[in-house]
């Protein structure tokens, strides 16, 4: 049964700005430490791209649980793919959902989508 979908679009370029501007403190307050640790192995494009993908998940996830950023985190959830690259999500809490991911990047933009099945 499906509890909630999710949706979200990321513009790159305010990314890239908020990054500039803020550096660590930004990728500290969205990112997971597993997610840090990556980002740290890209390339500056590839960087980018992960993080805008990322934000897009979290963001598309809390609006699926119906609950925005309340009692959660976007540095509690991290953002995964296999080695396919199927996107998924590891939540620090985990819910009782499973979670069906989509991230398309393209134009200068990220854009993702999130069913949740319980």
């Amino acid at each position: 049964m499906i509890k909630g979908i999710g949706a979200d679009l990321v513009e790159r370029s305010r990314v890239a700005a908020l990054l500039s501007k803020y550096g660590q403190k930004f990728l500290n307050k969205i990112l997971s430490k597993d997610e840090i640790f990556h980002i740290g192995k890209c390339s500056n494009e590839d960087r980018l791209n992960f993080i805008c993908s990322s934000f897009a998940a979290k963001e598309a996830f809390v609006k699926a649980l119906g609950t925005g950023f309340r009692g959660i985190y976007p540095n509690q959830i991290t953002y995964l793919k296999n080695d396919k690259g199927k996107p998924s999500l590891k939540i620090e809490n985990p819910t009782n959902y499973s979670i069906h991911l989509s991230i398309s990047n393209a134009g200068g933009y990220t854009l993702s989508f999130i069913v949740l099945e319980e």
